[in-house]
């Protein structure tokens, strides 16, 4: 068993201000009791989150960001050449969905992952994927 931790609970994790921040605290520390197994992202969403915590808040919480899912126990893995190339093909596919998004579902498939924390609403959209908020 294993959860993907996707941009959008790392931000809200970050910012007290952010609407979803109540939610992402608790779905973080389920992963701190390793509720879901092993908890994983990529290098794509970790400067995803890096980067829109610096710009909806500011340097600070976006290094502490950083220096805590490089601290944690939520591994992080590359996009590799296979994973980008699915993410472009189901890219070009998919309405709605970023590539960034792409890479996470090709990702997911790839490794056979059904539990995606997140706040975007798209996800719910895939049958197969345990959106977790």
């Amino acid at each position: 068993m294993a959860i993907f931790i996707d941009a959008s609970v790392l931000v809200a994790f970050a910012n007290e201000d952010d609407i979803h921040n109540k939610k992402a605290i608790k779905i973080i520390n389920s992963v701190v009791l390793n509720e879901y197994g092993q908890a994983l992202t990529t290098d794509y969403i970790f400067d995803e989150a890096v980067s829109v915590t610096l710009r909806k808040s500011n340097k600070k919480n976006a290094k502490e960001l950083g220096n805590y899912v490089l601290n944690s126990e939520i591994y992080i893995a590359k996009v590799d050449t296979l994973i980008f190339q699915e993410a472009w093909r189901l890219f070009e596919k998919l309405e709605d969905f970023s590539f960034t998004d792409c890479t996470i579902i090709a990702f997911m498939k790839t490794f056979d992952i059904k539990n995606l924390a997140t706040f975007d609403k798209e996800f719910k959209k895939l049958q197969w994927i345990n959106v977790i908020e």
